[in-house]
């Protein structure tokens, strides 16, 4: 228990150090930026009628003086148009990073920054009137960031390791105390600790993002001080010079995130931003981060510059980091729900062959099911850890190797062929006595090894290999988990363990989803694929020590055998056809083509951030978990499944075309910048997660409940429902991906698909016969 919650807690401070380091870097860039802007300026304005870069006087001078002002710039210098560098200054010798490892940021700022292994630099472009004709830059170590956020998060690692050992004892401690319902204050005592050291690193975060917003206040000041710095050196009344006040405006329209910017005669306010403010003493704002900077005397009297950035820099900062963290938390809740009731369970166990003799007051059979709880949360999460960037991933392979963006929908049509084809062989593999163990270890190695060849060889041949691989293993797997379950659970404890089926899927694709897309802004695609197959790997070998081995049974196992005859049977069926073609099948593909195909590649295009994509698809998967446990509970006291379904394809096409409504209506496109189209976009997911909830379980219900399933049998039709719906698996990317081909990617697509689904949910609605059953028809007669 103290391992559980210590990789959690260590998970978060990972994810804590990233945010950090990535926000405390931007801030370093837009002081850098800051503080080059006076220096461009100047070097610009000699530049303009023609004049070489090289004959430009007073360099460094100025490089000095900006040098002088703060201490962690190493270097600035300037570099003609082929790159040869005309002047430098600072304690470093200087070089061009361009062409090195760029920074993501706005592309509409007016520079750039890069960094190597020890140095970040902000490059600003100097230009004549008709050209680039050379670069200035200012670089810093980036040692200087990396050593303040360490620093910041030595007393969080701290606190984390006390916090984990000190769960561990406690549950020690308390062991006799936690059993039955008792155990439920292990996850309120893990909660506990959990949030407490979310609280303890946003706290380190905002320390860190308010450093920052003051570094960056201060480099504007610099940079403003400089300019009426060059005033005060011709010995003239400032209050006399012309112009100065479109100094001011222009200055803070150049650097849009000031709040205002002034100059202060002797305490008094003679030039602002604000016009309201001149003529009034100075007094600071608390709710700003303000700088205050002394640039000499004119006429005997002192002159300020006074610059103010919005406190709200720090709080937008803050809140992004907070959703982070509770789409975090939600995913490490359901990691630790798991992996806390195993190890309460075996109570730690000395040996693997002890653990079963370890769980108290349980049957052998619910000890086994605790036992092969986690294999598949786990590999279902290995799975999904890709999800929040996987599509971009095949895209860009698809596109260096020539082909069309629409070739990346191969990627998941390939994966989910792959998975359906695995089902008939695993089923009869299982049946024939071989056990379900050798399923699920040998489907954890194709997954693995699936995640491996898209860390190494990301080339698109290679990638359609690997989805492949992870699609036939998780197809084994999954036959493998629901064979155990089948042969170990008592038919009064059948429930419990299809539970585990669904827990382990919504579970692990929410927590893998959320750890993924925000590991992946630090490790990079290559990275997660790698951490993905070393987690699946490892829970090979879990399966092949702890959990044990079963007698299969014939009679118990899944009727795989007799799938194709039952296949052949419901197809005769209308009521069955009806029900398949109306609402699973496209519930299904509205899932793989829309939301996990189409959706993160609309988002990446309309430049929303990795660990944004992955949880809008969480909140999809959170909509599902909740909306299918109350409709569930609904249907089994109405029976009514009719309704329900026609209500679900309704909301799917609605929340499609919510989705479809952020489209620009000028371009067409997904946009980031506007907080409605996000908000939007966000409700369609969630709208479309409920109504899918409102789908997957009572269709099957339906399909259970018919007059079909009493002639051939319950386990015959849900069989044969589960097969052929993964026809809309399959479909879904396929059909979007030329959608995308044909009229490029849009959100209005999605907009037309929703349409179409609602459509098929009011044919359903439509009953055209009273007898909606072939085979019905055929009994009457």
């Amino acid at each position: 228990m103290a391992i559980v919650t210590g990789l959690s807690l260590l998970l978060l401070i990972y994810v804590g150090t990233g945010e950090a380091k990535r926000t405390f870097t931007q801030f370093q860039i837009e002081k850098l930026a800051a503080l080059g802007r006076s220096l461009q300026s100047n070097m610009e304005h000699f530049l303009r009628p023609g004049l070489p870069l090289k004959q430009f006087v007073g360099f460094r001078t100025s490089a000095v003086s900006l040098l002088t002002s703060d201490n962690t710039l190493a270097s600035v210098a300037a570099f003609d148009a082929s790159g040869q560098i005309v002047f430098e200054a600072g304690r470093e010798p200087a070089e061009l990073l361009l062409g090195m490892e760029p920074i993501a940021q706005d592309k509409t700022l007016p520079f750039s920054a890069w960094q190597n292994d020890t140095t970040l630099q902000v490059i600003l472009p100097l230009r004549n009137r008709f050209e680039n004709v050379g670069s200035l830059t200012l670089s810093m170590p980036l040692a200087v960031v990396e050593e303040r956020v360490a620093e910041s998060f030595k007393p969080v690692l701290l606190a984390s390791a006390v916090a984990a050992v000190g769960f561990g004892i406690f549950v020690a401690m308390q062991a006799s105390q936690l059993a039955g319902r008792r155990r439920r204050w292990m996850q309120v005592v893990y909660g506990l600790i959990f949030t407490s050291i979310s609280a303890i690193v946003i706290v380190t975060l905002v320390s860190l993002y308010s450093d920052g917003a003051r570094a960056k206040t201060k480099g504007l000041a610099d940079s403003l001080g400089q300019r009426i710095d060059n005033v005060l050196e011709l010995n003239l009344n400032i209050l006399e010079v012309q112009g100065l006040e479109k100094v001011f405006a222009d200055f803070k329209e150049l650097n849009s995130d000031i709040r205002s910017a002034g100059l202060v005669i002797d305490g008094k306010v003679a030039i602002h931003t604000n016009s309201a403010s001149i003529g009034r003493p100075w007094r600071s704002n608390s709710n700003d981060y303000e700088y205050l900077l002394d640039v000499g005397t004119s006429a005997g009297r002192s002159v300020q510059v006074a610059v103010s950035v919005p406190g709200d820099i720090v709080v937008r900062q803050t809140i992004r980091s907070v959703k982070n963290f509770a789409a975090l938390f939600l995913a490490s809740a359901f990691m630790a729900g798991v992996f806390l009731q195993f190890a309460g369970s075996v109570q730690m166990a000395k040996r693997p062959r002890d653990a079963l003799d370890a769980v108290p007051d349980a049957t052998e059979d619910q000890r086994a099911l605790l036992l092969v709880k986690p294999v598949f949360f786990v590999a279902v999460l290995s799975e999904h850890l890709t999800y929040a960037f996987l599509p971009q991933f095949i895209q860009a392979a698809a596109l260096n190797a020539g082909l069309s963006e629409a070739a990346a929908s191969l990627g998941f049509t390939s994966y989910f062929i792959a998975f359906a084809s695995s089902l008939i062989p695993a089923g009869f593999f299982a049946q024939r006595r071989h056990g379900a163990r050798p399923l699920m270890y040998l489907g954890l190695v194709f997954s693995a090894a699936g995640l491996s060849i898209l860390a190494l060889y990301p080339t698109f041949e290679a990638v359609i290999l690997a989805r492949i691989l992870s699609g036939l293993g998780q197809g084994m797997l999954f036959i493998g988990v629901q064979s155990y379950i089948l042969a170990t659970a008592a038919r009064s404890e059948r429930t419990q363990g299809n539970a585990i089926i669904v827990f382990g899927f919504q579970g692990g694709m929410i927590s893998g989803m959320a750890i993924g897309s925000l590991l992946v802004t630090q490790l990079g695609p290559q990275g997660v694929f790698l951490i993905g197959s070393s987690v699946a790997f490892v829970m090979m070998l879990y399966t092949l020590v702890v959990v044990p081995p079963v007698k299969m049974n014939a009679a118990t196992a899944a009727k795989a055998r007799s799938i194709l005859t039952d296949i052949a049977d419901v197809v005769r069926s209308f009521e069955f056809l009806r029900t398949i073609m109306l609402i699973g099948i496209p519930a299904k593909a509205v899932l793989t083509g829309v939301i996990i195909f189409a959706l993160p590649l609309l988002m990446q295009a309309a430049e929303y951030r990795q660990e944004d994509i992955g949880q809008v698809l969480m909140i999809y998967a959170v909509a599902v978990v909740i909306s299918s446990a109350y409709i569930s509970r609904t249907v089994d006291r109405s029976g009514q499944t009719n309704s329900v379904l026609v209500i679900g394809a309704l909301l799917s096409g609605l929340g499609m075309v919510v989705i479809g409504l952020t489209a620009n209506t000028d371009h067409g496109l997904l946009t980031s910048s506007s907080m409605v189209s996000t908000l939007m976009l966000v409700l369609g997911a969630a709208t479309v997660g409920a109504a899918h909830g409102f789908i997957n379980a009572p269709v099957v219900t339906h399909v259970v409940n018919s007059k079909l399933s009493r002639q051939i049998g319950e386990a015959s039709t849900s069989a044969a429902y589960r097969f052929l719906e993964r026809i809309g698996h399959v479909a879904g990317p396929l059909v979007v991906g030329q959608l995308f081909a044909f009229y490029g990617q849009s959100p209005t697509i999605i907009l037309q698909i929703g349409i179409g689904v609602a459509v098929l949910g009011l044919l359903f609605a439509i009953r055209p016969t009273p007898y909606n059953d072939l085979a019905s028809e055929r009994e009457e007669s």
